[in-house]
């Protein structure tokens, strides 16, 4: 695949508390979480500059070292990389990262965005997300967002894309933990975004995110006002969010299990 040759950063996120595995993420952030040799942020940074970001910015949380101690390494080894502390006065919420760097970004024609606690095995690492560049640019999309097929039993663990038409890559809106039964195809929304700074004026605080700033939220509204695609993943998902997502992802590394298949909340 040739690659845009746009400038494009990304943004990593690495601000969350890790409430899941406390108190083991009192010390250790959750996205510093090992998958092989490498944390799951090194892998997820490698991904996003094998995608053509020129600079990745990982946000952190304001009192954490040990993430900014990472990327600093990183950077010594010649990667343009920086730790950027989360502006806390820009809210709570998964999205309040892309409010911390808004300056910056308003500036770029697109950027990245991925969580830190979130790995694509399997594949070629950032081919998704290049696939994604592609596809944003092909159809002049102000977003693109990264989906995987899962178990339709499992449509109520996950923000779930509405489509234009079955089978297509037009999306028009998100629902958060749908009716099964609403749904034609189950696809759930991976934390792989290329977005483009319209994005951030969809970034407020909402009644239905509790009063969080969500980031799938405001790509939902953008879909409702504007053109959004949906890329579906080649590689696997998995996420070292939670124990046992991190026992799963351990284990498919482990055994060479990274084909794209169906994800499930239990697995």
């Amino acid at each position: 695949m040739i690659l845009p040759h746009r400038p494009c950063p990304a943004v990593v996120t690495a601000a969350g508390h890790g409430t899941r595995f406390y108190p083991f993420t009192r010390f250790v952030p959750k996205e510093m979480l090992p998958i092989g040799s490498k944390p799951a942020l090194g892998h997820v940074i490698a991904e996003c500059i094998a995608a053509g970001a020129d600079h990745v910015y990982v946000v952190t949380r304001p009192d954490d070292q040990i993430v900014p101690g990472y990327t600093a390494w990183l950077h010594d080894q010649g990667l343009a990389i920086r730790a950027v502390p989360e502006d806390l006065s820009c809210g709570y919420g998964n999205a309040a990262p892309l409010l911390t760097l808004a300056d910056e970004l308003t500036a770029c024609e697109e950027f990245l965005v991925a969580f830190g606690d979130d790995v694509l095995l399997g594949g070629t690492p950032g081919a998704d997300l290049a696939a994604m560049r592609a596809l944003a640019e092909s159809a002049s999309a102000e977003a693109t967002i990264a989906a995987q097929r899962i178990d339709r039993t499992d449509i109520g663990s996950f923000g779930v894309v509405d489509l234009a038409e079955p089978g297509g890559n037009r999306v028009t809106g998100i629902r958060q933990r749908p009716d099964p039964a609403s749904v034609a195809e189950p696809l759930a929304v991976v934390s792989r975004l290329v977005l483009r700074p319209a994005i951030l004026d969809h970034l407020v605080t909402r009644p239905e995110a509790a009063g969080e700033v969500d980031l799938g939220v405001a790509v939902g509204e953008q879909a409702r006002v504007g053109d959004v695609r949906v890329h579906r993943l080649d590689a696997v998902w998995v996420t070292v969010g939670e124990p046992h997502r991190y026992a799963d992802a351990l284990a498919r590394f482990e055994r060479g299990d990274l084909t794209a298949s169906c994800v499930t909340a239990g697995a």
